[in-house]
Protein backbone atom coordinates (compact mmCIF):
# COMPACT_ATOMS: atom_id res chain seq x y z
CA UNK A 1 0.00 0.00 0.00
CA UNK A 2 2.84 2.40 0.84
CA UNK A 3 4.48 1.60 -2.50
CA UNK A 4 1.23 2.44 -4.30
CA UNK A 5 0.73 5.64 -2.30
CA UNK A 6 4.23 6.90 -3.10
CA UNK A 7 4.06 6.06 -6.83
CA UNK A 8 4.30 8.99 -9.25
CA UNK A 9 3.83 8.88 -13.02
CA UNK A 10 7.19 9.48 -14.79
CA UNK A 11 7.43 13.21 -15.48
CA UNK A 12 8.39 14.07 -19.08
CA UNK A 13 8.16 17.84 -19.08
CA UNK A 14 10.28 20.92 -19.58
CA UNK A 15 9.63 22.26 -16.08
CA UNK A 16 11.50 21.03 -13.03
CA UNK A 17 10.29 17.69 -11.69
CA UNK A 18 8.31 17.90 -8.43
CA UNK A 19 10.16 17.02 -5.24
CA UNK A 20 9.95 13.42 -4.08
CA UNK A 21 7.53 12.81 -1.16
CA UNK A 22 9.33 13.51 2.11
CA UNK A 23 8.78 10.28 4.01
CA UNK A 24 11.64 10.17 6.53
CA UNK A 25 10.66 7.11 8.54
CA UNK A 26 8.07 4.39 8.63
CA UNK A 27 7.36 1.77 11.31
CA UNK A 28 5.24 -1.33 11.78
CA UNK A 29 4.41 -2.60 15.26
CA UNK A 30 4.46 -6.37 15.86
CA UNK A 31 2.39 -7.67 18.81
CA UNK A 32 4.65 -10.60 19.71
CA UNK A 33 8.42 -10.92 19.36
CA UNK A 34 8.17 -14.37 17.77
CA UNK A 35 6.10 -12.81 14.96
CA UNK A 36 9.06 -10.63 13.92
CA UNK A 37 10.63 -13.03 11.34
CA UNK A 38 7.26 -13.48 9.63
CA UNK A 39 6.64 -9.72 9.64
CA UNK A 40 10.10 -9.04 8.18
CA UNK A 41 9.48 -11.64 5.48
CA UNK A 42 6.14 -9.99 4.70
CA UNK A 43 7.81 -6.58 4.46
CA UNK A 44 10.49 -7.92 2.11
CA UNK A 45 7.86 -9.51 -0.12
CA UNK A 46 5.82 -6.32 -0.02
CA UNK A 47 8.82 -4.26 -1.10
CA UNK A 48 9.50 -6.68 -3.96
CA UNK A 49 5.92 -6.64 -5.19
CA UNK A 50 5.76 -2.84 -4.92
CA UNK A 51 8.99 -2.54 -6.95
CA UNK A 52 7.57 -4.82 -9.64
CA UNK A 53 4.27 -2.93 -9.73
CA UNK A 54 6.11 0.41 -10.02
CA UNK A 55 8.09 -0.88 -13.02
CA UNK A 56 4.86 -2.09 -14.66
CA UNK A 57 3.25 1.31 -14.12
CA UNK A 58 6.30 3.21 -15.38
CA UNK A 59 6.48 1.23 -18.62
CA UNK A 60 2.74 1.53 -19.21
CA UNK A 61 2.60 5.26 -18.49
CA UNK A 62 5.49 6.25 -20.75
CA UNK A 63 4.43 7.70 -24.13
CA UNK A 64 4.76 5.49 -27.19
CA UNK A 65 7.54 7.63 -28.71
CA UNK A 66 9.67 6.76 -25.64
CA UNK A 67 8.51 3.24 -24.80
CA UNK A 68 9.21 1.51 -28.13
CA UNK A 69 10.04 -2.19 -28.67
CA UNK A 70 13.74 -1.24 -28.59
CA UNK A 71 13.22 0.60 -25.29
CA UNK A 72 11.57 -2.50 -23.79
CA UNK A 73 14.54 -4.56 -24.99
CA UNK A 74 16.93 -2.17 -23.22
CA UNK A 75 14.85 -2.41 -20.04
CA UNK A 76 15.09 -6.21 -20.20
CA UNK A 77 18.88 -6.02 -20.43
CA UNK A 78 18.90 -3.53 -17.56
CA UNK A 79 16.93 -5.97 -15.38
CA UNK A 80 19.49 -8.67 -16.19
CA UNK A 81 22.33 -6.28 -15.20
CA UNK A 82 20.53 -5.36 -11.98
CA UNK A 83 19.78 -8.91 -10.80
CA UNK A 84 22.35 -11.74 -11.06
CA UNK A 85 19.55 -14.33 -11.17
CA UNK A 86 17.89 -12.79 -14.24
CA UNK A 87 18.95 -13.44 -17.84
CA UNK A 88 17.74 -11.52 -20.88
CA UNK A 89 17.74 -12.46 -24.55
CA UNK A 90 16.44 -10.24 -27.34
CA UNK A 91 15.53 -11.61 -30.77
CA UNK A 92 15.45 -9.09 -33.64
CA UNK A 93 13.52 -9.25 -36.92
CA UNK A 94 16.03 -11.36 -38.92
CA UNK A 95 15.86 -13.96 -36.14
CA UNK A 96 12.05 -13.79 -36.10
CA UNK A 97 12.04 -14.39 -39.86
CA UNK A 98 14.38 -17.35 -39.39
CA UNK A 99 11.93 -18.76 -36.82
CA UNK A 100 9.11 -18.28 -39.40
CA UNK A 101 7.09 -16.00 -37.13
CA UNK A 102 5.08 -14.67 -40.07
CA UNK A 103 2.04 -13.94 -37.92
CA UNK A 104 4.01 -11.72 -35.51
CA UNK A 105 5.87 -10.00 -38.34
CA UNK A 106 2.64 -9.27 -40.23
CA UNK A 107 1.57 -6.92 -37.43
CA UNK A 108 4.81 -4.92 -37.50
CA UNK A 109 4.99 -4.69 -41.31
CA UNK A 110 3.53 -1.18 -41.44
CA UNK A 111 5.89 0.56 -39.00
CA UNK A 112 9.48 1.77 -39.12
CA UNK A 113 10.06 0.63 -35.51
CA UNK A 114 11.73 -2.82 -35.51
CA UNK A 115 9.94 -5.58 -33.59
CA UNK A 116 11.60 -7.52 -30.77
CA UNK A 117 10.91 -10.81 -29.03
CA UNK A 118 12.16 -10.41 -25.47
CA UNK A 119 12.96 -13.44 -23.29
CA UNK A 120 13.50 -12.84 -19.55
CA UNK A 121 14.48 -15.75 -17.28
CA UNK A 122 14.45 -15.95 -13.48
CA UNK A 123 16.17 -19.20 -12.46
CA UNK A 124 15.09 -19.47 -8.85
CA UNK A 125 13.91 -23.09 -8.85
CA UNK A 126 15.69 -26.40 -9.16
CA UNK A 127 17.77 -27.03 -12.27
CA UNK A 128 15.63 -28.76 -14.86
CA UNK A 129 12.38 -27.95 -13.07
CA UNK A 130 9.60 -27.08 -15.56
CA UNK A 131 9.17 -23.28 -15.60
CA UNK A 132 6.16 -21.04 -15.38
CA UNK A 133 6.02 -19.07 -18.64
CA UNK A 134 4.41 -15.61 -18.66
CA UNK A 135 3.60 -14.23 -22.11
CA UNK A 136 2.81 -10.50 -22.30
CA UNK A 137 1.29 -8.62 -25.23
CA UNK A 138 3.71 -5.79 -26.08
CA UNK A 139 2.05 -3.59 -28.74
CA UNK A 140 3.71 -0.32 -27.75
CA UNK A 141 1.23 1.62 -29.88
CA UNK A 142 -1.88 0.24 -31.56
CA UNK A 143 -3.38 2.49 -34.21
CA UNK A 144 -5.49 -0.43 -35.44
CA UNK A 145 -3.37 -0.61 -38.61
CA UNK A 146 -5.37 -0.36 -41.85
CA UNK A 147 -8.53 -0.99 -39.76
CA UNK A 148 -7.86 2.37 -38.11
CA UNK A 149 -9.34 3.08 -34.69
CA UNK A 150 -11.61 6.03 -34.02
CA UNK A 151 -9.55 9.11 -33.00
CA UNK A 152 -11.17 9.69 -29.57
CA UNK A 153 -9.16 7.77 -27.00
CA UNK A 154 -6.49 6.62 -29.47
CA UNK A 155 -3.82 8.23 -27.27
CA UNK A 156 -4.58 5.50 -24.72
CA UNK A 157 -3.37 2.88 -27.18
CA UNK A 158 0.11 3.39 -25.67
CA UNK A 159 -1.35 1.10 -22.97
CA UNK A 160 -1.64 -1.85 -25.39
CA UNK A 161 1.66 -3.11 -23.97
CA UNK A 162 0.43 -3.35 -20.38
CA UNK A 163 0.52 -7.15 -20.63
CA UNK A 164 4.21 -6.89 -21.44
CA UNK A 165 4.70 -4.34 -18.63
CA UNK A 166 3.02 -6.78 -16.22
CA UNK A 167 5.45 -9.53 -17.23
CA UNK A 168 8.40 -7.17 -16.64
CA UNK A 169 6.97 -6.29 -13.21
CA UNK A 170 6.42 -9.94 -12.31
CA UNK A 171 10.02 -10.84 -13.22
CA UNK A 172 11.36 -7.90 -11.21
CA UNK A 173 9.23 -8.88 -8.21
CA UNK A 174 10.42 -12.50 -8.50
CA UNK A 175 14.05 -11.34 -8.57
CA UNK A 176 13.57 -8.94 -5.62
CA UNK A 177 11.87 -11.60 -3.49
CA UNK A 178 14.17 -14.41 -4.59
CA UNK A 179 11.18 -16.49 -5.66
CA UNK A 180 12.08 -20.22 -5.48
CA UNK A 181 10.71 -21.02 -8.95
CA UNK A 182 11.83 -20.94 -12.56
CA UNK A 183 9.94 -18.16 -14.33
CA UNK A 184 10.29 -17.18 -17.99
CA UNK A 185 8.79 -13.99 -19.41
CA UNK A 186 8.13 -13.78 -23.17
CA UNK A 187 7.27 -10.40 -24.68
CA UNK A 188 6.50 -9.98 -28.39
CA UNK A 189 7.00 -6.21 -28.76
CA UNK A 190 6.00 -4.18 -31.81
CA UNK A 191 3.86 -1.31 -33.14
CA UNK A 192 0.68 -1.70 -35.21
CA UNK A 193 0.68 1.16 -37.73
CA UNK A 194 -0.83 1.90 -41.16
CA UNK A 195 1.44 2.46 -44.18
CA UNK A 196 1.98 1.24 -47.72
CA UNK A 197 3.67 -1.85 -46.29
CA UNK A 198 1.01 -2.64 -43.68
CA UNK A 199 -0.91 -5.90 -43.62
CA UNK A 200 -4.33 -5.43 -45.28
CA UNK A 201 -7.73 -6.93 -44.42
CA UNK A 202 -8.01 -10.14 -46.42
CA UNK A 203 -4.27 -10.91 -46.36
CA UNK A 204 -3.19 -14.43 -45.43
CA UNK A 205 -0.16 -14.95 -43.17
CA UNK A 206 1.72 -18.01 -41.88
CA UNK A 207 2.28 -18.59 -38.17
CA UNK A 208 5.33 -20.23 -36.60
CA UNK A 209 3.21 -23.35 -36.01
CA UNK A 210 2.66 -23.64 -39.77
CA UNK A 211 -0.97 -22.56 -39.78
CA UNK A 212 -2.40 -20.04 -42.25
CA UNK A 213 -4.38 -17.11 -40.85
CA UNK A 214 -6.72 -14.85 -42.82
CA UNK A 215 -6.61 -11.33 -41.40
CA UNK A 216 -10.10 -9.83 -41.57
CA UNK A 217 -9.47 -6.89 -39.23
CA UNK A 218 -5.94 -5.58 -38.64
CA UNK A 219 -7.03 -4.26 -35.23
CA UNK A 220 -7.16 -7.89 -34.05
CA UNK A 221 -3.38 -7.84 -33.91
CA UNK A 222 -2.88 -9.15 -30.38
CA UNK A 223 -3.71 -12.77 -31.18
CA UNK A 224 -1.38 -12.61 -34.19
CA UNK A 225 1.68 -11.75 -32.10
CA UNK A 226 0.72 -13.93 -29.14
CA UNK A 227 0.17 -17.12 -31.14
CA UNK A 228 3.78 -17.07 -32.36
CA UNK A 229 5.02 -16.29 -28.84
CA UNK A 230 2.97 -19.20 -27.46
CA UNK A 231 4.47 -21.53 -30.08
CA UNK A 232 7.96 -20.30 -29.10
CA UNK A 233 7.10 -21.03 -25.43
CA UNK A 234 6.86 -24.76 -26.19
CA UNK A 235 10.65 -25.07 -26.37
CA UNK A 236 10.85 -24.43 -22.61
CA UNK A 237 8.54 -27.41 -21.82
CA UNK A 238 6.61 -25.26 -19.32
CA UNK A 239 4.56 -26.55 -16.39
CA UNK A 240 2.08 -23.76 -17.06
CA UNK A 241 1.67 -20.83 -19.46
CA UNK A 242 -0.12 -17.63 -18.42
CA UNK A 243 -0.86 -15.11 -21.15
CA UNK A 244 -1.37 -11.48 -20.06
CA UNK A 245 -2.92 -9.08 -22.56
CA UNK A 246 -5.09 -6.04 -23.19
CA UNK A 247 -6.61 -8.22 -25.87
CA UNK A 248 -10.10 -6.87 -26.43
CA UNK A 249 -12.34 -4.01 -25.36
CA UNK A 250 -15.19 -6.53 -25.27
CA UNK A 251 -13.75 -7.67 -21.93
CA UNK A 252 -14.66 -4.28 -20.43
CA UNK A 253 -18.16 -4.60 -21.90
CA UNK A 254 -18.51 -8.02 -20.26
CA UNK A 255 -16.98 -7.32 -16.84
CA UNK A 256 -16.58 -3.55 -16.46
CA UNK A 257 -13.39 -1.72 -15.57
CA UNK A 258 -12.57 -3.39 -12.23
CA UNK A 259 -12.41 -7.12 -12.98
CA UNK A 260 -10.07 -8.95 -15.36
CA UNK A 261 -11.21 -11.96 -17.36
CA UNK A 262 -9.56 -15.35 -16.99
CA UNK A 263 -9.96 -17.91 -19.78
CA UNK A 264 -8.36 -21.29 -19.13
CA UNK A 265 -8.50 -24.96 -20.11
CA UNK A 266 -7.46 -25.81 -16.53
CA UNK A 267 -10.04 -25.16 -13.81
CA UNK A 268 -7.53 -25.56 -10.97
CA UNK A 269 -5.20 -22.98 -12.50
CA UNK A 270 -8.09 -20.57 -13.09
CA UNK A 271 -9.22 -21.01 -9.47
CA UNK A 272 -5.67 -20.33 -8.22
CA UNK A 273 -5.49 -17.12 -10.30
CA UNK A 274 -8.91 -16.00 -9.02
CA UNK A 275 -7.82 -16.67 -5.42
CA UNK A 276 -4.56 -14.74 -5.93
CA UNK A 277 -6.59 -11.84 -7.36
CA UNK A 278 -8.82 -11.76 -4.27
CA UNK A 279 -5.78 -11.71 -1.96
CA UNK A 280 -4.18 -8.92 -3.96
CA UNK A 281 -7.45 -6.97 -4.36
CA UNK A 282 -7.02 -7.30 -8.14
CA UNK A 283 -10.09 -9.35 -8.99
CA UNK A 284 -10.47 -11.75 -11.88
CA UNK A 285 -13.43 -13.75 -13.20
CA UNK A 286 -13.29 -17.19 -14.82
CA UNK A 287 -15.09 -16.97 -18.16
CA UNK A 288 -16.99 -20.02 -19.48
CA UNK A 289 -15.08 -22.33 -21.83
CA UNK A 290 -17.82 -24.91 -22.48
CA UNK A 291 -17.89 -26.86 -25.75
CA UNK A 292 -20.55 -24.53 -27.18
CA UNK A 293 -18.00 -21.69 -27.15
CA UNK A 294 -15.12 -23.53 -28.83
CA UNK A 295 -15.90 -22.48 -32.40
Amino acid sequence: SVGSALYRVPAIRSTRAPAAPALKSFAIAVAEKDQLPEAERGMAHGRGIAAGAALTRDLANLPANVCTPSYLARQARELARQYPGVRAEVLDEPELKRLKMGSFLSVTAGTDEPARLIVLRHDGGKQGEAPVVLVGKGVTFDSGGISLKQPPGMDEMKFDMTGAASVFGALKAAAEIGLPANVIGLVPACENMPSGRATKPGDIVHSMSGQTIEVINTDAEGRLILCDALTYARRFKPAVVVDVATLTGACVIALGAHTSAVMSNDDDLAAAIEAAGRRAEDRAWHMPMAEEYHE
